[in-house]
């Protein structure tokens, strides 16, 4: 379960769009960071994406992906053009009649394919007509669903709502979240709906599955983003944006991650329940500007755990270790930060009072510095994406080495046994 906003020019401090999106997907379901680049086709050329095999585009632009290890497509991404989306899972009344282009693949595609955030709203469009949207979207066992998209670009947003094999979309007056359910009514601007009697057709109204949206908290989440960045609007920065990633509402230290049945806080922790088996296993935030184009990705579980760090198209990728698997792969950065977090979790409000005010510090730097970089020449770029990483890495190490010579056990049975199932099935060293 998962939550996307963004802010337009008119709304933040820089001018820039910022998009950001908390990636929440299963416990063990390892999110990689992996940047791909510009390439060619020939006529005819097809690509297999997660379930089926579709036609390949002429040119697929250079992108930097957040993505479950196992999928084909992505929960978060931008390109070298500025154009960034995040998506959600979404819950309609259609059930799909093949395996198509789930919603992990739309979010690929549309970044890939498009240079505006207008034309990665007809990629995903075309697709979700041509081809569907059926097929698992889950690491473990059969679980299908829609998909809701937010898609931005240097100058605009559009919000897009996928149900079955129909679709429409939105634009973005200023700053908006979206969640896990449908928020388009008959006030959308394009759609594969066609008008009846000069009206046009409620897509909420025709699609939601209102109970599904419930269990999931999808509404209450996506209000508090939206309050938060109006309370903000005209000076929203990225520090903001990471803020609103890591809320867990007005008063944090009530936040009890066992007990609460039902997932309505943004910066997402698994608890024993069967609604919230999912995690912030990722999260980014984009900076697209004229000025050039600038990520910042976790690459790391638990937002409000982790330090975001910048990535730039145009200097080489920092070392993030070996790609991450479903089970701990020994040198993959993902799962090293695993063995701070699972640790942290046991006394939650202590221990990310203390992780959070030495990556605070680390952020607050790289924060700072950052506008200048983003214009700065390649050398300079490489040099702060590479002390930016090690840095905070340097901080996760120590983190790591004190909790494991700390004893810090969880004392609520049920999420206790929670984690030993999950921490068993990853075979995660104790």
């Amino acid at each position: 379960m998962c939550d996307t906003f963004v802010a337009l020019s008119n709304s933040t401090a820089s001018g820039s769009v910022y998009l950001a999106k908390s990636a929440d997907t299963e416990v063990n379901e390892a999110e990689y960071v992996v940047r791909y680049p510009r390439r060619e086709y020939g006529d005819g050329a097809m690509v297999r994406i997660t379930h089926r095999v579709v036609p390949q585009a002429r040119v697929t632009h250079q992108t930097i992906l957040g993505r479950s290890f196992w999928a084909w497509g992505a929960e978060i991404g931008c390109n070298s053009h500025g154009v960034a989306a995040g998506n959600e899972a979404a819950f309609s009344n259609q059930a799909p009649d093949e395996d198509g282009t789930c919603c992990l693949d739309l979010l690929r595609l549309a970044i890939e394919r498009a240079t505006t955030a207008s034309e990665a709203v007809d990629v995903i469009g075309h697709h979700v007509e041509t081809f569907g949207q059926g097929g698992n979207c889950q690491m473990m066992g059969n679980f299908w669903f829609d998909s809701g998209l937010l898609v931005a670009d240097t100058h605009e947003a559009y919000v897009v709502n996928c149900a079955g094999r129909h679709w429409a979309s939105r634009k973005v007056e200023d700053v908006m979240s979206i969640s896990n359910r449908f928020q388009i009514t008959d006030d959308w601007e394009r759609s594969s709906l066609v008008p009846e009697n000069g009206a046009k057709p409620n897509f909420r109204a025709r699609f939601a599955d209102e109970k599904r949206e419930q269990e999931v908290a999808a509404y209450e989440r996506e209000c508090r983003a939206l309050q938060l960045l109006r309370a903000r609007k005209g000076s929203i920065t990225v520090k903001d944006m990471a803020d609103i990633l890591r809320d867990v509402g007005e008063n944090p230290e009530a936040y009890n991650i066992p007990d609460d049945d039902r997932p309505t806080h943004i910066c997402m922790h698994a608890g024993p329940h069967d609604s919230r088996f999912w995690h912030a296993t990722g999260a980014m935030i984009s900076d697209a500007s004229e000025d050039g184009v600038l990520v910042w990705m976790t690459a790391t579980s638990a937002t409000d755990l982790s330090a975001f760090k910048p990535l730039f198209f145009d200097v080489p990728m920092p070392d993030i270790g070996l790609p991450p698997q479903g089970t701990y792969v020994e040198g993959s950065l993902w799962w090293k930060h695993e063995r701070l977090h699972r640790r942290a979790v046991a006394d939650y409000h202590t221990l990310k009072r203390e992780i959070r005010a030495d990556f605070d510090t680390l952020e607050s730097e790289f924060f700072t510095e950052a506008p200048a970089v983003k214009t700065a020449p390649r050398e300079i770029k490489a040099e702060f994406v590479d002390d930016c990483w090690r840095r905070a890495e340097d901080v996760t190490d120590r983190w790591i080495d004190k909790l494991e010579k700390s004893n810090h056990f969880i004392g609520h049975a049920a999420y206790r046994a929670m984690w030993e199932r999950f921490n068993r099935e990853a075979s995660f060293p104790g």
